[in-house]
């Protein structure tokens, strides 16, 4: 039973809402006049959609600035004149004087060859097998070899020969006669003559182990 009634009521209600719809119009002019059957809700939409007047946006003036532009007078300056440096004066540089040496004798340059020289007091007399008999030439400050000597010679001085430091004997020489040597070439004898020499010259001999003292 009470389904039936159920039924029933919803069956009322349903009448009861479509005589409520046939009564509100089918259109509504959203600009028009509102109707008076118009519900509560409809006014509310109305004003919602009512078009707006827009305000035009205002122009902002950009005001106009005036560049006033000043030219810039550039005067030319001539660049200073250029003045040479002077040019210094130097002092005179001092006169360098030179010791003037001595000039020294062909006697002198052959003594400064001899170091520590020593004079016998008498000749002695050397033997030898076979030593050299060298000359000194002041002139051309050259040894110059003589000759070969082989056998006895006579000593009259020891020294130290500076070129080489080597122990000498100075020996008496008479030109092409002692010692059995006798054959000197022209060229030697020239260089002889021009030492200002001219029979007699002081040769000299290496003091080896070859050469011993005679008696």
């Amino acid at each position: 039973m009470s389904h039936r009634y159920r039924w029933v009521f919803l069956a009322g209600v349903v009448v009861a809402l479509s005589g409520c719809l046939s009564t509100l119009p089918t259109t509504v002019d959203v600009n028009g006049p509102l109707p008076a059957t118009l519900p509560p809700l409809a006014q509310t939409l109305r004003a919602t959609i009512a078009p707006t007047n827009l305000v035009p946006a205002q122009e902002t003036a950009v005001p106009t600035s005036t560049m006033t532009t000043t030219a810039a007078i550039i005067v030319a300056t001539p660049p200073p004149a250029t003045v040479a440096p002077p040019t210094p004066t130097l002092a005179p540089a001092p006169t360098l004087v030179l010791p003037t040496l001595p000039v020294l004798s062909n006697e002198e340059r052959w003594r400064l060859q001899q170091i520590d020289r020593q004079i016998f007091p008498e000749p002695r007399l050397y033997t030898t097998k076979q030593s050299e008999l060298y000359w000194y030439d002041p002139v051309n400050q050259q040894s110059v070899l003589i000759g070969i000597i082989n056998g006895e010679f006579m000593a009259q001085a020891t020294f130290i020969f500076r070129e080489n430091n080597q122990p000498s004997l100075e020996v008496p020489y008479h030109v092409n006669h002692s010692y059995g040597i006798s054959a000197l070439s022209p060229a030697v004898i020239e260089r002889i003559h021009a030492a200002g020499y001219d029979e007699w010259i002081e040769t000299f001999v290496f003091l080896t182990p070859d050469v011993q003292p005679k008696g």
